[in-house]
């Protein structure tokens, strides 16, 4: 005789769970067996809590074992796959991919929960993670922990390709060095710290060799063993602020400290500084506010024709930024408009009068924006008839003037 069971009610949940000191198998309300963990203990000198959000597609993310050095004894990983969110429910989808740094062509998967243990000999060597969602994030909580070892220092505190995210501006400080010779006090190297404060990563300035920005929140430090470790910021205005603050620190290291506070927030644009040189005049036609520069197009030689570069010679003397120092007047953009035109072009090579933007921006990502009206006349005598406008009301007018 078959007895057909009863489909109204909920099938009975079947979980493996903590409970106490043990690990408990349940079916339903009853317990079906026990993995006691009473009596275990694992010995360590010093442990390190963090996290790590995997990004959509995320590949090769190191798991930083911060202070701990490059191997551990002891970790304990626990994946969240955004239980609140009801469309990820599929849960075969809920995995990630790692692998060691020692091992990196044999991928293995974890879903929920993965702890590894060793000893001081036999270490957990670095892992990385990848996440094959494209739709997903996942979020990773470790507990590590890490028997005494000798050989720990500083400067092996990085990884090949590391990457640190869910940085702050001010997540990048240097150490402290008195110098006797001359007497100075500055720095030798610079931390990355997580969130909590802890350094994750020690990076000698005598290593650096570049520094790049890969996008609005990404920086690139470049190595002279050709490694590059990645940066990424919480936002762009944090990301702007470190690298001004990483320059800042490199172009005198002897003399600078990177602190939490110090340098503080950088909110100044650039200072633009003009030549005074304006075709034997000193100050142009002034109109009110508005001067009309005059440059010639031709005269007894050849036609010219004004680039922007040759437009940041003749008006540009000097940029100076409060935290960059000197920049150079080549970094200027120039944009050229025609008067009453919306149109910009490349370069000025017939009469006429132009609206000229030069703008400069700092590392910060700090602008300043200068107009400079110029007018283009054809000096093809002693004198000209300048056929330019004054600026009066807010209406350029007309006026012919014969200037000897």
């Amino acid at each position: 005789m078959y007895i057909q069971p009863n489909i109204l009610l909920t099938p009975t949940e079947r979980l493996i769970k903590p409970y106490e000191c043990s690990f408990i198998v349940i079916e339903g309300p009853n317990m079906k067996g026990k993995l006691n963990l009473d009596g275990l203990e694992i010995k360590y000198e010093s442990f390190y809590i963090s996290q790590l959000t995997l990004n959509e597609n995320s590949k090769d993310q190191p798991l930083m074992y911060g202070f701990l050095g490059d191997n551990v004894t002891f970790m304990m990983i626990r994946a969240r796959f955004i239980p609140l969110d009801p469309n990820w429910a599929v849960e075969t989808d809920q995995y990630i991919e790692y692998y060691f740094k020692d091992d990196p062509t044999k991928i293995r998967t974890m879903s929920q929960l993965m702890i590894f243990t060793g000893n001081s000999i036999k270490r957990i060597p670095q892992i990385y993670f990848n996440n094959p969602s494209t739709t997903y994030k996942v979020y990773i909580e470790v507990l590590m922990a890490n028997l005494a070892q000798s050989s720990l220092t500083n400067t092996n505190q990085y990884t090949q390709n590391s990457s640190y995210g869910g940085l702050y501006s001010n997540s990048l400080i240097s150490d402290v060095v008195n110098y006797i010779i001359p007497t100075s006090t500055g720095s030798t190297e610079l931390k990355i710290l997580d969130i909590t404060g802890n350094t994750v990563a020690v990076i000698p300035f005598n290593n650096i060799r570049t520094i790049i920005k890969l996008n609005s929140t990404t920086l690139q430090i470049g190595l002279d063993t050709e490694e590059k470790i990645k940066l990424e910021f919480l936002s762009s205005f944090n990301c702007d602020q470190a690298n001004s603050r990483l320059h800042w620190v490199l172009e005198n290291q002897r003399y600078r400290i990177l602190t939490r506070t110090l340098p503080d927030i950088d909110t100044i644009a650039p200072v633009f500084t003009w030549n005074n040189v304006l075709t034997g005049t000193t100050t142009g036609i002034t109109s009110g506010t508005t001067t009309i520069y005059l440059l010639p197009l031709s005269g007894s030689s050849s036609a010219i024709t004004y680039t922007t570069t040759m437009l940041k010679e003749i008006f540009v003397s000097g940029i100076t930024d409060n935290v960059d120092g000197i920049i150079s007047i080549y970094d200027t953009s120039i944009a050229i408009y025609p008067l009453n035109d919306f149109v910009p072009i490349l370069e000025i090579s017939h009469v006429g009068i132009y609206n000229v933007i030069f703008s400069i921006k700092d590392l910060a990502n700090n602008t300043n924006s200068q107009q400079k009206y110029i007018s283009i006349y054809d000096d093809n005598s002693g004198g000209y008839y300048h056929t330019g406008y004054w600026y009066d009301g807010g209406v350029w007018r007309d006026v012919g003037v014969w200037i000897d």
